[in-house]
């Protein structure tokens, strides 16, 4: 059944809420099934939205119908800076599920630090910065430093040591988000201009020691105060890019501590700069990277050659590689954890044990229906 019923409805609103997930006219009136003529009406104050038609909107902009009826349109924070290697037409441009995974991470922030403040538990206050003028290999010794990341290399899962990092991370008072970005090319994204600095990384299609070196590429980000939407591109030309990778290569891979490590003494004894795959293997399941990150930091140590390294780069950077052949099926408990973090999701748990928020608000901290509670609760202490 149909409602008519014309509701009072600010124009401005209406073009802001479209115009937030950058879709034009067109696009919406595609997604919503209300023609042109009729959007245009709306969007310019000469008519009034139905009930109907705020639910279409409500929909497709992904906004609540109390948000669409307010006064006025609201202030939102803007994206951070496109920091990917892409052409000028392309550069600013951002689909809407990229838009959609920024505003989710605000969210999921507030909703962090709310978790806190009702456990009374001090958030973190981020004290360590850096500059663009200062060595990045410089920095992320401090770093290493300062989250004793020396006790994370003992872990031999490369899964374990990701969950390991992500925490030392938060440490310092940074949100840590896995999330969906299939689109626009990133790898991941840094905020720092919200409640608490956010670190963002790509979920799915991406491997563990892929994740763990945005981590720190983004953390970099964080502590330059220059947050941004980064494919982490070697072909960048961006100062700040390339600072970012310097950084979290030195803090995954400590120059003074490769530079001592058997295989490579042996292999520079050789004189051979043309390494067996089993070797950079067994290198990058030390440090938690891959092959291709061993196989840089030997070339910026002359240990190997640029052609080498380019032909192994063309073969093994490539979307497909090291994927899963068969992927297993959706595990709701598994991706709320790996999205929301082990910290994140402990503190909703500890709430709610407290009587601080009750069964339906830890439903909606956790972003899960109710029978998904209990198995995210045993997965999370498994």
């Amino acid at each position: 059944m149909t409602d008519n019923t014309l509701i009072q409805a600010n124009h401005k609103v209406l073009v802001w809420a479209r115009e937030s997930l950058a879709i034009n006219r067109n696009q919406a009136s595609e997604k919503t099934g209300i023609s042109a003529k009729r959007l245009l009406q709306l969007e310019e104050g000469e008519k009034q939205p139905t009930l109907d038609e705020l639910k279409e909107f409500s929909k497709a902009y992904k906004r609540t119908i109390a948000t669409l009826l307010l006064s006025e349109p609201p202030k939102e924070k803007p994206l951070p800076a496109d920091r990917r290697t892409v052409n000028s037409e392309e550069l600013g441009n951002f689909h809407e599920k990229t838009i959609m995974a920024v505003r989710k991470a605000r969210a999921l922030a507030q909703s962090y630090v709310e978790l806190r403040q009702e456990l009374g538990i001090e958030i973190p206050k981020l004290n360590v910065f850096a500059s663009i003028n200062e060595q990045p290999k410089a920095v992320a010794v401090k770093v290493r430093e300062m989250l004793n990341l020396d006790e994370v290399s003992e872990i031999k899962n490369i899964n374990n040591a990701l969950e390991a990092y992500i925490e030392k991370v938060e440490l310092l008072g940074v949100a840590v988000f896995q999330l969906s970005l299939t689109q626009d090319k990133l790898r991941g994204f840094s905020i720092t201009d919200d409640i608490i600095p956010i670190i963002g990384i790509k979920r799915g299609g991406e491997q563990a020691h892929s994740k763990t070196f945005t981590l720190f590429h983004e953390l970099g980000h964080i502590l330059l105060n220059e947050g941004g939407l980064c494919d982490l591109s070697e072909k960048t030309n961006i100062q700040i890019e390339k600072w970012c990778n310097s950084f979290a290569a030195e803090v995954l891979i400590p120059t003074s501590e490769f530079l001592q490590m058997e295989k490579v003494i042996e292999q520079q004894r050789s004189g051979n700069k043309i390494w067996a795959k089993k070797d950079l293997v067994e290198l990058a399941n030390y440090f938690h990277v891959g092959p291709l990150a061993i196989l840089r930091t030997l070339l910026e140590n002359k240990l190997t050659t640029s052609a080498f390294y380019k032909e192994k780069h063309q073969a093994w950077n490539k979307p497909s590689f090291g994927r899963a052949k068969n992927p297993e099926g959706r595990n709701i408990a598994k991706e709320t954890i790996k999205e929301k973090g082990k910290t994140y999701i402990s503190l909703a748990f500890s709430a709610y044990d407290q009587n601080r928020i009750d069964l339906k608000d830890l439903s909606d901290f956790l972003g899960i229906k109710l029978s998904y509670i209990p198995k995210t609760r045993q997965l999370l202490h498994a």
